[in-house]
């Protein structure tokens, strides 16, 4: 029996993958929708953001987190939520601090890097420093552990993986990932667990960064960089896929 649909953007969406992680490990009927701002998808989120849920039992939500959250319960025994009360107020905790304080600024850096948003080379550092101030936070938190949250994987480990995949897809080269070898141990740790690695594309590690502080080139060259055509295309709906 189908349990709902996932409206999102083609590929990797990060707002996404720990949905669809959750989803296919709880044996979900999970309808994957790649094509957004639908009739149907705007039924559901009439802001058309990303991702959006319509439940086959009529439960429409919006707001990745509280996707998640439903998602993972469906499991009566999962161990995703923790084991204390503590440990879930914590997942929530991390999961809302890679979703505003880290994918955030990442994406408005994205966004003038690849010629969407006009380029500023202060502010792309702003967004910059922005971002790093928050991962540095995770950076120390992770010394000496394996979880963001208790000493097992729990949803705040897959959900903010596929937020932070996006800074090693673009971002994070060599000399970054030897500054933050906590996050990098981290990330690289929870992207080769099978309940994560099912639903998604590897990330290859960058030698040099894909998008550095510079003005972005044509766009036939942001495709050579691995940039999605939706992602530079000229309407505005679309080329905040990421951020969405």
């Amino acid at each position: 029996m189908v349990f709902g649909t996932l409206y999102t953007f083609p590929g990797d969406h990060p707002r996404s993958i720990g949905i669809k992680a959750v989803a296919k490990a709880n044996d979900l009927d999970l309808t994957i929708v790649e094509e957004p701002r639908i009739p149907e998808h705007l039924e559901v989120s009439k802001l058309g953001k990303v991702p959006a849920f319509h439940g086959e039992d009529g439960l429409k939500l919006f707001e990745c987190i509280a996707i998640a959250i439903h998602v993972t319960s469906q499991n009566e025994k999962t161990t995703l939520f923790g084991q204390t009360k503590q440990h879930y107020v914590n997942i929530l905790k991390w999961m809302s601090f890679f979703n505003m304080e880290i994918i955030i600024p990442m994406v408005e850096q994205y966004l003038q890097l690849v010629g969407i948003r006009p380029y500023n080379k202060d502010t792309v550092d702003t967004y910059d420093k922005m971002t790093q101030a928050a991962v540095d936070v995770v950076e120390e938190h992770l010394n000496g552990k394996n979880f963001l949250v208790g000493e097992d994987l729990t949803l705040a480990d897959i959900f903010c993986a596929g937020i932070i995949a996006f800074g090693f897809q673009f971002f994070y080269g060599r000399s970054w990932r030897q500054a933050n070898p906590n996050v990098t141990r981290w990330y690289q740790s929870i992207a080769n667990q099978s309940i994560y690695s099912a639903v998604t594309q590897k990330v290859e590690f960058l030698e040099e960064p894909k998008l550095t502080n510079v003005a972005p080139p044509e766009k036939a060259e942001m495709l050579e960089k691995g940039a999605t055509a939706a992602a530079i295309d000229d309407d505005d709906d679309d080329v905040l896929a990421v951020a969405e």
